[in-house]
């Protein structure tokens, strides 16, 4: 009976310990093995940086990816790491983590952007206006993307060539110029671009100041150069006109200079200097939101408006 017991007592520790080898067996061959994804540094869709032109030049050269390098992540670099990743045996996510960058032979670092088109405090947008602007319609015209030419106000129009280039090139088509979209143009964004508001007195606000004041009135008095940009600060703070300097400056039909191209002209320092002026208070015309020349206009509305003041050339009203 003794026997007996001991051998139920050493089958029960075998059954207990094949139990628990099946057990480890069991999670062992069960345990995930870590995805790419989990790589704080890992590029993905979205993703642009140094790195990634690196990343692509190494696939251009393998012939996995045709064209150029531009540092941005798109569906087209996806692609091409999707079929390196197959052809070497990883798992074809298109995320380049560690194992996939090992094959690939380039290290992964944390200056590797996976951020929102959208997250630099410099990015261009509908309503934005400026120099960078221009050179982003350039861009875009000579791409194809936009029609006409190139006044720096960021409009619908704009927007909608922006989108058409983002879905293009694989980026979020939301029709913001951020750093991956500025990237992928080949444009730099910088703090001179501006997203003009009531109070804001940015440089390209005094830039584009400073173009209406030559274009409207070089050769006028100084005081007359100063009422000019007046008018359009007055028109700013107006609820009956656009909100900003931009928008004032390019609604339709309200400048001569800009109908015919004079804004587009280099100002003199004498513009830039009436524009600071009006910038900084000074308005001659105490508040007027119009002006002509009489010798020249031939609108009967604005010939009907009375008068408040004549400076130069011009009649203030």
């Amino acid at each position: 009976m003794q026997l007996k017991n001991v051998n139920l007592s050493m089958v029960t520790k075998c059954l207990l310990v094949l139990l628990a080898v099946l057990i480890f067996a069991s999670v062992i061959v069960f345990l995930p093995i870590a995805p790419e994804t989990a790589e704080a540094a890992a590029l993905k869709q979205g993703s642009s940086g140094t790195t990634v032109k690196t990343m692509q030049t190494k696939l251009i050269n393998w012939g996995y990816l045709s064209g150029t390098a531009d540092g941005v992540f798109g569906a087209k670099t996806k692609a091409a790491v999707v079929a390196f990743q197959r052809a070497n045996g990883l798992p074809a996510d298109g995320v380049v983590g560690t194992r996939t960058a090992q094959a690939m032979g380039i290290s992964l670092t944390s200056s590797n952007t996976t951020s929102s088109n959208t997250s630099s405090g410099a990015a261009l947008k509908q309503g934005s206006s400026g120099a960078t602007v221009k050179t982003l319609q350039n861009k875009l015209i000579s791409l194809g993307y936009l029609k006409g030419t190139a006044d720096g106000v960021f409009g619908a129009k704009t927007k909608t060539a922006v989108i058409a280039f983002q879905r293009a090139k694989g980026l979020p088509a939301d029709g913001v110029v951020g750093a991956k979209t500025a990237q992928a143009l080949g444009i730099t964004l910088s703090g001179s671009s501006s997203n003009t508001g009531n109070n804001s007195t940015s440089s390209t606000d005094l830039n584009l100041l400073a173009r209406v004041v030559y274009g409207e009135a070089r050769g006028e008095p100084y005081t007359g150069q100063v009422a000019v940009a007046a008018v359009v600060l007055n028109r700013v703070k107006s609820s009956s006109f656009p909100n900003s300097i931009a928008g004032v400056i390019y609604q339709s039909g309200a400048f001569d200079c800009v109908a015919d191209g004079q804004i587009n002209m280099t100002p003199n320092d004498s513009a830039y200097k009436a524009a600071r002026d009006a910038l900084n208070g000074w308005d001659p015309t105490y508040g007027c939101l119009f002006y002509y020349n009489p010798r020249t206009a031939t609108s009967k509305w604005m010939l009907s408006r009375t008068i408040k003041l004549n400076i130069g050339n011009h009649a203030f009203c």
